[in-house]
């Protein structure tokens, strides 16, 4: 079990190669999609935008999270991409908790918002687990690399006070 998230930090465009690592594993891109470079770069130096990455004690990210809406006035947070290099080992989870901190205890986030593929257990799993809860279900709502679309399910926690 991941128990030191003291590597999380935020990242710059030297990370964007080991990101497109980690969103590149082999089925991931069914779970997850994937940005291309341009993307990451424009995301990356967006207002609002906040892309944050959990190092290995070697330096190796092993994890990325990607943000949208942070200060925005309608205090909606979208987590647009969250992904860890090794699933199953506690990694997301206790990242996922420490981001939930981070954005309401940080911010004027009010809700933390993501849309994750109605196929994708482990995922819905952990997010159900942390509160999550699912608000609407979003018919082909997403695009996968291939180009299938795929039904999502937008889920929300809202802070409370």
């Amino acid at each position: 079990m991941w128990s030191r998230l003291d590597d999380l930090r935020r990242a710059n465009a030297a990370d964007i190669p080991a990101i497109m690592e980690i969103e590149r594993q082999p089925g991931y891109d069914r779970l997850v999609g994937r940005w291309n470079e341009q993307e990451h770069h424009r995301n990356l130096s967006t207002p609002g935008y906040l892309y944050l990455v959990l190092d290995d004690a070697n330096g190796r990210p092993q994890a990325f999270v990607a943000l949208s809406g942070m200060g925005s006035s309608s205090g909606d947070v979208m987590i647009n991409r969250f992904i860890v290099r090794d699933p199953g080992t506690g990694v997301g989870s206790a990242l996922l908790a420490r981001l939930i901190r981070l954005v309401f205890e940080g911010s004027p986030a009010r809700r933390l918002m993501l849309r994750v593929a109605t196929y994708n257990e482990r995922a819905i799993h952990v997010y159900r687990q942390a509160g999550f809860r699912e608000e609407r279900l979003l018919p082909k709502g997403g695009r996968r690399p291939d180009g299938a679309q795929v039904d999502l399910m937008l889920m929300s926690l809202a802070w409370a006070d």
